[in-house]
């Protein structure tokens, strides 16, 4: 029991300080403490000297790392939902991994810490303490030039226009491809276009692309000017229009959003 106590209070004290310094102001804080954590079973590996053990660590350490670095980039949920993960990942630890560096106490004691800060920073994201997204990031600077061009589509669809609104999703795929949620949600949007105009081929495509643009986009692997379609390669990339290249610029420069 000892370790759990031990592991909250210390959990407490970092989110504790993080939030009386303003260090929590930067949405870097919480991701940051994910890397860290998820760091140790690595260096454990490293005091254990078993290679096979270490690659194992590593290749669990960056799933975590990855998740973190997706959270910092979309949503803070998301890093919530890892540090409780890895609170799980602890508790199980010896079941899965052999890791002969890792000292007994630790799983029990880094479990608490990590099951604490979920907690801790869900509630600093309820009570609206901290900003889950970026307020100044380029998906919600884009968004609502992203928005004009879905309701343009659905105009166009109750018009009984069906290739003129996928023309405007198109056009909303270019705009927001650089943004995890406002790319998934344009290729959902093309997705259930196939679904209400009986489009096999654009259903199958855009449930490819809906895992693409989930899993990759963050990193900055997107084809740019790509209109986002099944009748184009994922892959290709495309001239932007000029109007669209234009407002792309304006949501890449933050300083025109500040007060």
């Amino acid at each position: 029991m000892m370790e759990y106590l031990v592991g909250v209070i210390l959990g407490l004290g970092t989110c504790g300080l993080g939030t009386v310094a303003g260090f929590e102001r930067d949405r870097a804080f919480y991701p940051v403490m994910m890397i860290v954590i998820a760091s140790y079973y690595v260096l454990f590996a490293v005091l254990g000297g078993d290679a096979p053990t270490l690659g194992v660590e590593i290749a669990i350490s960056i799933v975590f790392v990855c998740l973190a670095v997706i959270g910092f980039r979309t949503s803070l949920w998301i890093v919530a939902a890892a540090l409780l993960g890895h609170a799980g990942f602890d508790l199980a630890h010896d079941h899965v991994v052999a890791n002969a560096g890792v000292p007994a106490w630790w799983p029990m004691f880094c479990a608490s810490i990590d099951g604490f800060a979920a907690f801790y920073l869900a509630w600093r994201l309820l009570s609206r303490r901290i900003e889950q997204h970026d307020r100044l990031g380029f998906g919600n600077r884009i968004r609502a030039y992203v928005e004009i061009e879905l309701e343009a589509a659905r105009a166009a669809e109750r018009a009984g226009e069906p290739l003129a609104a996928f023309h405007h999703l198109e056009r909303a795929h270019v705009l927001g491809q650089k943004s995890t949620v406002q790319h998934v949600r344009v290729h959902m949007a093309m997705f259930f276009w196939g679904l209400r105009h009986h489009k096999p081929r654009e259903i199958v495509g855009q449930i490819t692309r809906l895992i693409g643009a989930a899993a990759v986009t963050w990193v900055g692997l997107v084809p740019q000017g790509n209109t986002g379609g099944a009748n184009v390669s994922a892959f290709k990339a495309m001239p932007i229009p000029d109007d669209l290249a234009d407002l792309i610029d304006v949501a890449r420069l933050p300083r025109q959003w500040r007060n």
